[in-house]
This record gives structure tokens, C-alpha cells and sequence, in this order.
């Protein structure tokens, strides 16, 4: 599943997690629906960087943890597929007009 998102996204992703949320939620989140291996999440956790887009208080981990306990696997990925959709329109904002707007090195 996580192929369908771009390494940069995860990378922003987990970033806010770490952030928001305990580590063991943040590798159930990546193990049970992003495809990761337990080590895999656990690195991912070990290497993260602070996220430059946006502030961190944007609650995607709550997000993420309330539609987890709806119990469908859907609206979790309901949840990350809208917020790749921002993280998009956001780095792709204005690319032709860099000193106002776009992020293009994203």
C-alpha cells in the first residue's frame, strides 16, 4: 500500500506522527496499512526529521487513529488518501512562481 504514496509523502507522513502520536500507534498505522515491516517502521521512527510543509499540530494522527477505530480499513485509507491529496496540492502550488509559492524541491 505504500507504493501508492511517494517516498517524500512518507516520509512528511511519519514525520507527523512522530510528532502526534505514541510510536506503537504510528507503527500499527504503518504496519497494518501502509505495508511496512515492524523494523521497517521502527527505522522510519529512528530516522525522522521535524516536517518542514506544514506545522505539526495539523491532528492526522488523530485522524488516522479515530478512523482506525471505526473498524473499517477503508476509512483509514480514506484519511491518508485526502491528506496525500493536500500534501500535493501544497508542493505543487504556484510551481511556475517559486518566490510565492511552490514547493517544487518537495
Amino acid at each position: 500500500m505504500h507504493d501508492d504514496y511517494t517516498p517524500r509523502y512518507l516520509t512528511y507522513l511519519i514525520a507527523r506522527l512522530y510528532e502526534q502520536i505514541e510510536d506503537k500507534s504510528t507503527i500499527r498505522i504503518l504496519t497494518n496499512y501502509l505495508d511496512y515491516t515492524e523494523s521497517e517502521a521502527e527505522e522510519a521512527l529512528k530516522n525522522v526529521e521535524s516536517p518542514e510543509l506544514f506545522a505539526c499540530d495539523d491532528r492526522i494522527g488523530l485522524a488516522l487513529l479515530s478512523a482506525e477505530e471505526s473498524g473499517n480499513k477503508q476509512d483509514v485509507f480514506n484519511v491518508l488518501d485526502n491528506d496525500f491529496k493536500i500534501f500535493n496540492l501544497v508542493i505543487n502550488y504556484d510551481k511556475n512562481n517559486p518566490p510565492h509559492g511552490g514547493l517544487s524541491e518537495y
